[in-house]
């Protein structure tokens, strides 16, 4: 969890991006733990919080933050060559900031995961374990793991 007490509270913009790693298999984790440490220094000094899934060579990444700052850093996403196939899937203003504890939290099933792949609350929630998200994130988390799984156009 990185440090994002700067990024304050109100509406924000969330943009949801879809993309495809171009990655050679064998870098794609060395490669997504620069990505994770670039994102974790430099977004708390832009304000912007999110979420980052990598599922095989799939990604789905959250955005929040001043609306062009977050436009500003998906057209940098966009022209990145590890990514392909960039699809902005969603953009909303005056939304409130889901992911106000992480600058950006990885989500997947290994052990270095901020957040689990796997849905932990289906079949309902498992009270012997510490809930490991809010609400808030829980939400457009479900989102992120239906889109990069395909489910969701």
């Amino acid at each position: 969890m990185a440090d994002v007490s700067s990024t304050g509270s109100g509406p924000v913009f969330r943009l949801v991006y879809r993309s495809r790693l171009s990655i050679p298999p064998d870098d794609v984790e060395s490669e997504v733990a620069r990505i994770l440490e670039a994102a974790r220094t430099k977004n708390p000094q832009h304000g912007i919080t999110g979420a980052l899934v990598v599922w095989e060579d799939n990604v789905v990444q959250t955005l929040e933050g001043e609306e062009g700052v977050v436009r500003g850093l998906y057209e940098t996403i966009s022209r990145d060559p590890r990514h392909v196939q960039v699809d902005l899937v969603e953009e909303t203003s005056g939304v409130e900031r889901a992911f106000t504890r992480w600058s950006m939290a990885r989500v997947s099933d290994g052990a270095d995961a901020d957040i689990p792949l796997s849905n932990q609350w289906e079949g309902g929630i498992d009270v012997s374990r510490p809930r490991l998200t809010t609400p808030a994130e829980d939400a457009v988390v479900d989102a992120m793991r239906d889109r990069v799984r395909g489910a969701t156009a």
